[in-house]
């Protein structure tokens, strides 16, 4: 028996998985979207702390009633709304710049590497030495400190993103336009930011998304008055919780589903 055949019946045969891949293959869905499902189950329930059975709408009226949090949920959306446009003008600068300039065979790598390391790097550091910087520098916390700290965070995403597609690009058709009297802002324009825009715009949605759910380094650098949505949450279940967080997290879900959803169908 090869090694093909030996696979096949481990994992199961040509007519069907066997019943140990499927138990298994549930366990790891259920591991995986458990816990989503239980917010989601208890924000249509009656129940505080467990489910009681009872369908309700209770806490989505009173999440509906709080300024707090609707003015955080804002915020967030401001903030992201902020952070992809930065994020994403700054990854097509970057992946044009690694991907087109002629970098010395030692210095190339060592630039990719300084751009893509910040993901490899504990989100906490990002978070203390934000608070640190700004708070030498006198600014102190608000909307501008997690702006910044929010685009050093996604940049290295978006800008992995549109480097793929300005690897992938065919220079044939910017060689093209420029034979036939196209300016280089031009062929920009025309010509290379159309082909690429299915990955600026992935890199955009991206960036959005990693901003409205980004909590460490908005909990350093955030304060009064600049709170958004997962510090706010935050502090609804540090000490007991509020039934309205389930109702708002599915809110957050729901947004942060459908972006990243459309971000993926336009990558492809």
């Amino acid at each position: 028996m090869s090694v093909a055949d030996g696979i096949r019946d481990r994992l199961g045969s040509e007519d069907g998985p066997s019943p140990g891949l499927t138990a298994a293959t549930a366990l790891t869905y259920l591991f995986l979207y458990g816990p989503i499902l239980v917010v989601v189950l208890m924000s249509f329930d009656a129940g505080r702390y467990g489910l009681r059975g009872e369908l309700t709408f209770e806490w989505y009226a009173n999440m509906a009633g709080r300024s707090d949090l609707i003015d955080a949920l804002l915020l967030s959306v401001q903030i992201g709304l902020v952070v992809m446009v930065v994020s994403t003008v700054l990854a097509v600068v970057a992946a044009f710049g690694l991907a087109r300039f002629e970098w010395p065979r030692r210095k190339g790598p060592i630039a990719t590497y300084l751009v893509f390391v910040p993901l490899t790097l504990p989100i906490i550091i990002y978070g203390i030495g934000l608070f640190v910087f700004f708070t030498e520098l006198g600014v102190g916390r608000g909307f501008v400190p997690i702006v910044v700290g929010h685009v050093m965070y996604t940049f290295p995403f978006a800008t992995l993103v549109v480097a793929a597609g300005v690897i992938d690009l065919d220079r044939t058709l910017e060689e093209a336009a420029m034979d036939l009297g196209a300016d280089p802002v031009t062929t920009f324009r025309e010509v290379t930011l159309p082909a690429l825009a299915p990955n600026v715009l992935a890199a955009a949605l991206f960036s959005f998304t990693l901003s409205f759910d980004e909590f460490l380094i908005s909990f350093f650098v955030s304060g009064a008055g600049a709170i958004p949505l997962p510090v706010r949450i935050w502090g609804m279940v540090r000490a007991d919780i509020e039934p309205e967080v389930y109702a708002i997290s599915v809110v957050v879900l729901i947004i942060s589903i459908t972006i990243a959803g459309l971000a993926t169908r336009l990558r492809r």
